[in-house]
C-alpha cells in the first residue's frame, strides 16, 4: 500500500512541474519575501516487516479501537522560502516515537526516530487555478531528501523482555560507542492549508518518510529495501517577510537619478508647496527684487 501511495505522490510532484510556464520568472519573489515557519504535532504509523497493519488509517475510522493502536506522538518543524507562487524550498526537522505490533509472531518494537531534510514544495492550487493571494484554502505537496537517525528495541509480547536492538553501535567496539543508526530518507507529503490568505494559517499534513533500511524494526528481512514512517498531523504556519534583508546586492534597486518609489514621486511633485515657509517667501521676494535692480 505504501509503495502505491509513494508512487502516486511522486507522480503528482513530477507532473505538476509541467504547469510552471515561462511567465513565472516574472513573478519571482525577492529574498525577503514569502517566508513561512510551521510547527506540527501528530501521530506516527510504521510500515515494514514487523507489523500487521491492523491500525492502518485507510482500513479504519477514528471510531474503531484499532485506529489508535500503536500510535505514538511525533512533531515536525520547518522553515520555507517560496521562490514564486508555484515553487518553494523547505528545510524540515521531524522526530518522535514509533511502535508496531505483529500478533502472529507475538513481537513488537518501539523506537526513537528523527530526520532532517531539504525538500521542494509545490502549490497545486496556484498551478491549477492560478495565483491568488486571497485564496483561503490551498493544496500543496512536497518531496525531498535527507538523513535519519534511530534507535530500536524489540520485545517479546509474552515475557516483555528485549530480544533485539538496533542503533546502538557495535557492542564489540572498544570504548562502547552508542551511535544511532543513520540512513538516507526520502520524505514526501501532501497538505491542506486553511485560512491560507492570513499570516497565521492552520495546516493539515500527511507524510511518508521512506528510510533506506530494513533494520528500523530490528527485524531485517531479505528482499526489503526500505521501511516507512507515516505521519498525520495538524499545525500552525506563520507567513512573513524579512524587512531589510539583502543578499549579494540582488535586492537593491537600481538608481536612475530619480526615485522609483510612488510615494517619493508624489512628494517631489508637492515639495514646492510643502516647503513654502515664511522665511522661504521672504528669501524669494529678495531674490526677485535683486533681479529687478540688476536688470
Amino acid at each position: 500500500m505504501q509503495k502505491g501511495i509513494f508512487k502516486f505522490i511522486l507522480t503528482i510532484l513530477v507532473l505538476s512541474t509541467s504547469f510552471i510556464s515561462k511567465p513565472v520568472q516574472a513573478q519571482t519573489y525577492r529574498l525577503s519575501q514569502q517566508w513561512k515557519i510551521g510547527a506540527y504535532i501528530g501521530a506516527t504509523k510504521f510500515y515494514g516487516d514487523l507489523t500487521d497493519n491492523s491500525n492502518s488509517i485507510l482500513n479504519n475510522t477514528p471510531f474503531s479501537s484499532y485506529f489508535y493502536q500503536d500510535r505514538k506522538v511525533a512533531g515536525s518543524f520547518y522553515i520555507e522560502k517560496w521562490i514564486n507562487p508555484y515553487v518553494g524550498i523547505r528545510g524540515m526537522f521531524f522526530g518522535g516515537e514509533l511502535k508496531s505490533t505483529q500478533e502472529s509472531s507475538k513481537q513488537y518494537f518501539e523506537a526513537n526516530y528523527f530526520d532532517y531534510s531539504l525538500a521542494m514544495s509545490l502549490n497545486f492550487s496556484s498551478m491549477i487555478w492560478g495565483p491568488d493571494n486571497n485564496r483561503n484554502l490551498s493544496i500543496y505537496g512536497f518531496g525531498g531528501i535527507g538523513l535519519s537517525e534511530s534507535r530500536t528495541w524489540k520485545y517479546d509480547m509474552n515475557t516483555g523482555k528485549i530480544i533485539a536492538t538496533n542503533g546502538f553501535g557495535d557492542p564489540n567496539h572498544e570504548g562502547g560507542a552508542r551511535k544511532p543508526m543513520t540512513e538516507m530518507v526520502f520524505p514526501v507529503g501532501l497538505g491542506i492549508s486553511l485560512f491560507a490568505s492570513n499570516p497565521l494559517s492552520v495546516n493539515i499534513e500527511g507524510h511518508l518518510h521512506y528510510v533506506t533500511t530494513n533494520k528500523l524494526d530490528a527485524t531485517p528481512v531479505d528482499g526489503t529495501t526500505f521501511e516507512t514512517v507515516g505521519f498525520i498531523s495538524i499545525g500552525l504556519v506563520y507567513s512573513f517577510n524579512i524587512s531589510g534583508l539583502r543578499f549579494g546586492g540582488g535586492n537593491y534597486r537600481t538608481f536612475e537619478g530619480r526615485s522609483n518609489d510612488p510615494a517619493l514621486r508624489e512628494f517631489n511633485k508637492r515639495k514646492r508647496v510643502v516647503m513654502q515657509t515664511k522665511m522661504s517667501r521672504k528669501a524669494m521676494k529678495k531674490r526677485k527684487k535683486f533681479r529687478h535692480q540688476r536688470y
